[in-house]
């Protein structure tokens, strides 16, 4: 199956980022801790080789977490494809869990969403049946001081197992009817601003 496309990569800067990224790796093979210099400061080293992925926009018909990557945008609870508002998230994947941040978290390719796939239960996807996995490992921060760049207030719906914001009134729409319900974590997801304006591309370094 054909996983989320890399869209984190910026063709100007193609050798840059490529250079950076074996540099990054190179780190991590030789079991770095602590912190390294890097762009002038000391950066945590269990976070400066985080691979993250953008693009992964709040839908503002359902109210959960899809992937705006393709041209395709998936299945909505509320009818048609999602529809993107506000931040454009930028999440980290392939990293090691830890008390204050879960994996499990994957794309599902039939209907474009976050869902968490550490259940037998794969929940009700608005595409039919259970969700189905693609993709990368999202590892994905909870119950933590957010800061300028981070939204609170996602979390895990216990009907469809979706990633759905529960900042609104309104809990949007649940593909087993009515709107989503919260449980467990509170999460706290990194932004780089809205996908319309930000041109900054602020660094995964929390």
């Amino acid at each position: 199956m054909c996983q989320p496309q890399r869209t984190d990569v910026e063709p100007v800067d193609g050798d840059v980022y490529r250079s950076r990224r074996r540099f990054l790796a190179t780190l991590a093979n030789l079991g770095v801790t602590g912190t390294v210099a890097l762009g002038g400061g000391l950066i945590p080293a269990s976070t400066v080789w985080a691979a993250s992925q953008r693009s992964w926009r709040f839908c503002r018909k359902c109210n959960v977490m899809f992937f705006d990557g393709y041209p395709n945008k998936g299945v909505c609870s509320a009818g048609g494809g999602h529809v993107a508002q506000g931040y454009n998230f930028d999440l980290t994947y392939d990293v090691p869990e830890s008390p204050t941040a879960q994996g499990a978290w994957r794309y599902c390719h039939r209907c474009h969403v976050m869902f968490f796939d550490g259940y037998a239960d794969k929940g009700a996807c608005a595409a039919g049946g259970g969700h189905v996995a693609a993709g990368y490992v999202f590892v994905l921060r909870h119950d933590v001081p957010p800061s300028g760049l981070m939204q609170p207030a996602w979390r895990f719906c216990n009907k469809c197992h979706v990633m759905f914001f529960d900042g609104y009134p309104s809990k949007g729409r649940c593909p087993r009817g009515g709107g989503h319900v919260a449980q467990g974590y509170n999460f706290a997801l990194r932004f780089r601003g809205n996908l319309e304006d930000d041109v900054a591309l602020n660094p995964v370094r929390d």
